[in-house]
C-alpha cells in the first residue's frame, strides 16, 4: 500500500465518481481503476459498490476512508514540520529588545543558535517605542517590550512581571539589608541607564514618589557598564530586576516601599504569521522567565 493509493482512494470516497476522481488526481481513469482494485486486492475486500446508478462505499470502505484520510493528514503535517525545519537550518531571525532585557535575551538567543547553527541571527537594541515601530513595519520578527503596546499594530504576549530592585557590591553596607527604604538611599552615588529608556523612565517616576533627588554619577544606554560601575564599587543601581544581565559579585534587593511593575512581553506584528524561528525564540524566552519566577 503506498500514499497514492491512499489519494486516489479518498478522491474517489469523495466525489463517488471515477472520472471525477481522476481528473482530480490528475490520471487517466483506467489507471485510477487500476489502483484502486489494487487496494482492494491488499485489503481482501471491496471498497466500493458498482453500480449503472453510480458507485458507493461499501461498508469496508466507510470504515477504511477515516483511516486513510487520518494518514493523508498526518502526512501533510509531518511535510510541513520538516518544511518548518527546513526553514530553521538556514533561515533568519531578526530580534529587538531594549537594553534592561539583554539578560533575557542573549541566552535565548545563544541556545536557538546551538540547536540550529545555520540559522542567521540579527539582535537590535533600541528603546521600546522605535523597536514596536520597526516590528510594526515588518523590520523585525519578533521583539520584547510591555505590554499593553502603545502601537495598535501589535499583540502582546506578558511573559514575566517586571519589578524594580536595587543593585549594590557585596561589600556594600546595604548588602545584608532585607530591604532597602528612601531613606537609606538618601546619600548613595547611582549609576543609571540614560534618559530616554523605558526602563530609566521607570526609575524617575520611582525616585519621584519618594521625594528623592538621587546623585547621578554615571548615565549609560549600556546595562553591562552600569553594572560595571557598581560591581567596582564606585555607585549602586536600580533596575528591572528578574531579568538583570551578569550580577556576578553583586546583591540585588528588594526596595521599600514597593515599585509599581510593569508586564514585560513578547511583542508580534498584528496578523502576521509567525515564522518558526521566531517560535523557537519565543519558547526560549517563556522558559526562561517561567525559571526565574520559580
Amino acid at each position: 500500500m503506498e500514499l497514492r493509493h491512499l489519494r486516489y482512494f479518498t478522491a474517489v470516497a469523495d466525489t463517488l465518481h471515477f472520472g471525477r476522481a481522476a481528473r482530480r488526481v490528475h490520471v487517466s481513469q483506467p489507471t485510477l481503476s487500476q489502483q484502486i482494485r489494487q487496494l482492494e486486492e491488499e485489503l481482501g475486500t471491496p471498497l466500493f459498490e458498482r453500480a449503472r446508478t453510480g458507485v458507493r462505499l461499501t461498508q469496508a470502505g466507510e470504515l477504511f476512508r477515516s483511516y486513510a484520510s487520518r494518514a493523508l493528514e498526518d502526512v501533510d503535517a509531518g511535510r510541513v514540520a520538516v518544511g518548518a525545519l527546513r526553514g530553521l537550518a538556514t533561515g533568519a531571525l531578526r530580534v529587538g529588545y531594549p537594553p534592561s532585557m539583554r539578560g533575557l535575551v542573549v541566552p535565548a538567543l545563544a541556545a536557538v543558535l546551538r540547536r540550529h547553527p545555520g540559522l542567521a541571527l540579527s539582535a537590535e537594541e533600541a528603546v521600546v517605542r522605535k523597536l514596536e515601530r520597526r516590528l510594526a513595519d515588518g523590520k523585525l520578527d519578533v521583539g520584547l517590550g510591555y505590554a499593553p503596546a502603545r502601537s495598535p499594530d501589535l499583540d502582546t504576549e506578558a511573559v514575566f512581571d517586571s519589578r524594580l530592585a536595587l543593585v549594590v557590591p557585596r561589600s556594600h553596607a546595604l548588602a545584608g539589608a532585607e530591604s532597602v527604604g528612601a531613606r537609606q538611599l538618601t546619600n548613595e552615588r547611582f549609576a543609571l541607564l540614560a534618559p530616554g529608556l523605558r526602563a530609566r523612565s521607570r526609575v524617575d517616576a520611582y525616585f519621584a514618589t519618594l521625594r528623592l533627588s538621587p546623585h547621578i554619577a554615571l548615565e549609560s544606554n549600556a546595562v553591562a557598564t552600569v553594572l560595571a560601575i557598581v560591581r567596582a564599587g564606585l555607585a549602586v543601581t536600580v533596575l528591572p530586576e528578574p531579568r538583570l544581565a551578569d550580577v556576578e559579585r553583586l546583591v540585588v534587593k528588594r526596595l521599600s516601599p514597593a515599585p509599581r511593575s510593569e508586564l514585560a512581553a513578547l511583542l508580534w506584528r498584528k496578523g502576521a504569521p509567525r515564522a518558526p524561528a521566531a517560535e523557537l525564540f519565543a519558547s526560549e524566552v517563556r522558559a526562561r522567565s517561567q525559571a526565574s519566577d520559580d
